[in-house]
């Protein structure tokens, strides 16, 4: 019975010897980051597609009607001439260079990759809920490209915040 005492503990002591990576992901950390990293390229890409037809002057290939050409020719479309697929092109960049810096493991991320990822989601879905307004009550079509990047944020948004409260990594420190 001693030897099995004695051997418990020597598992216990080489456990607590065994270093723990403070920076590494545990499966779901993981899994919403991954998430963030594939939203971003796909909002990446359908901002793409937003941008390239606004330079190159082609019409938006639209399922519904000429609604989204509509909404991609009108003054809301550019912010000072940038197009504002554009700025939603950088926003999804942006997010995916915190998303993968997070999944690596880079001490900078590790710090700060769930502020950043909610600050960039909470602005961008403020960004689309204006825009998606606009859409609604102003130019009176809507666009399924711009839904798309707007449900895509949204997610986004929901995943970080996740990310951020189930970690406590933006939670205020206690006392």
């Amino acid at each position: 019975m001693d030897k099995a005492v004695g051997s418990s503990n020597a598992a216990k002591r080489a456990a607590a010897a065994a270093p723990v990576d403070e920076n590494a992901l545990g499966v779901g950390g993981l899994a919403r980051w991954g998430a963030l990293s594939g939203l971003a390229v796909a909002a990446m890409g359908v901002a793409a597609y937003l941008t390239y037809t606004h330079y190159a002057d082609k019409p938006v290939a639209c399922l519904v009607g000429h609604e989204c050409q509509t909404v991609q020719q009108s003054e809301y479309a550019t912010m000072a001439g940038v197009p504002v697929a554009l700025l939603g092109g950088l926003a999804a960049t942006a997010l995916l260079v915190v998303a993968l810096s997070r999944l690596r493991g880079l001490p900078l991320a590790v710090e700060w990759a769930s502020l950043a990822a909610v600050s960039l989601t909470t602005m961008s879905v403020a960004f689309a809920a204006y825009l998606t307004y606009v859409e609604l009550f102003v130019l009176d079509a809507i666009c399924i490209y711009c839904v798309t990047l707007a449900s895509i944020f949204t997610t986004s948004w929901i995943i970080s915040l996740s990310e951020a409260f189930l970690t406590r990594d933006i939670s205020p420190e206690p006392g």
